[in-house]
């Protein structure tokens, strides 16, 4: 059964954190996610969840992502952005939708893999929305349809269309309904960033540089062709050798003894 997932990535307000549970929750979501947020949950929290206050209690924390990958099962990540450019490639969430439910069986019925089972709405904070470090964590960056002068949603505004959009695709009757209580995630998504991080500054890459960070752009590449389980054990075992050579002291290179 596909699992809706809504994830706010460093929302400074509570309001808009009770607001967006009662709007995942009109749609069918299973989880409201939040990583590194930057508001408590107080009474305005509560207040804008309305009658789904007492969800708010089963908000998923997570302090990093980092932590949310070493968590989260795997699944399609959906990361929500107005702003497109060259670095930024930019679809409709239909498209996206649309082509997963094709390639996911015949006749466009949902997946049955286990990595299928979850859909990640990721939103960005009120202020400048996701960044370019948020996006290497997705699959996906996507728009939603606006037909105004005015582009910019409310962060619950566009958690209630995101959500009715992948509802239009998998509907809440195929889905496990939201119970409040955590269900055993599947295998936690794989990616070896330790060990990339390791090979290129082997080779001479500065992986803090920001406006062209390696690091970035191979973990975007990654994500955005999601590679297989296999595949990523082979290229982890590729690396690691490579490593090794790169950082191994050739013979002979030690200073004669006095």
């Amino acid at each position: 059964m596909i699992k809706l997932n809504v994830v706010l990535v460093r929302t400074e307000y509570p309001s808009n954190v009770g607001a967006s549970m009662r709007a995942s929750l009109n749609m069918g979501g299973d989880r409201l996610i939040l990583i590194d947020p930057r508001c408590e949950l107080d009474s305005k929290a509560r207040q804008m969840a309305a009658g789904a206050a007492s969800r708010l209690a089963d908000v998923v924390r997570y302090d990093s992502w980092k932590d949310f990958y070493d968590t989260e099962g795997e699944g399609l990540r959906i990361a929500m952005t107005r702003r497109g450019g060259r670095q930024r490639k930019v679809g409709t969430l239909a498209e996206v939708l649309q082509e997963y439910k094709i390639n996911a069986g015949a006749n466009g019925s949902a997946p049955d893999t286990a990595a299928a089972k979850n859909i990640y709405l990721i939103f960005g904070p009120e202020a400048d929305g996701l960044d370019s470090e948020d996006l290497a964590y997705a699959n996906y960056a996507c728009h939603l349809p606006v037909h105004g002068d005015f582009a910019s949603l409310n962060l619950a505004q566009a958690v209630l269309l995101a959500a009715f959009i992948v509802r239009q695709y998998f509907p809440a009757q195929d889905v496990t309904q939201f119970t409040g209580v955590a269900e055993p995630v599947v295998a936690p998504f794989y990616f070896p960033e330790d060990l990339i991080k390791r090979w290129l500054t082997a080779i001479g890459f500065d992986i803090d540089a920001r406006r062209a960070s390696a690091f970035l752009t191979l973990r975007r590449l990654f994500m955005m062709n999601q590679p297989t389980r296999h595949e990523y054990q082979v290229l982890e075992a590729i690396l690691q050798q490579n490593v090794r050579k790169l950082t191994e002291k050739p013979e002979g290179s030690n200073p004669p003894c006095a």
